[in-house]
């Protein structure tokens, strides 16, 4: 895991459903004694050569959390290129 995030979050648990294409992700902000937990709606879309993953929907479990993310989404689309080297392994677990 990425240095910048293991700062800011502990114990991470991360769960994947490739058939119902979802997302399960829970994390325990520094400082807080109470886990967030999101839901991730994702779609894997392939495009020739490239593959990219696209976040349609996500929902966590603390109200000020999920306006926040809903806010997000509108304004930006979680569009991911998976490098060309990874496609195949993120393909495995995520269709």
């Amino acid at each position: 895991m990425d240095e910048q995030l293991q700062k800011v979050f502990n114990n991470i648990s991360f769960s994947v459903n490739a058939e119902k294409q979802t997302m399960d992700l829970t994390v325990l902000p520094h400082g807080e004694t109470a886990p967030i937990s999101f839901h991730l709606n994702y779609k894997l879309v392939e495009n020739g050569e490239e593959t990219e993953i696209i976040v349609e929907k996500i929902a966590s479990d603390r109200i000020w959390v999920d306006e926040i993310v809903h806010l997000w989404l509108e304004k930006s689309n979680f569009q991911y290129r998976i490098p060309q080297n990874l496609s195949r392994i993120v393909k495995m677990f995520l269709k």
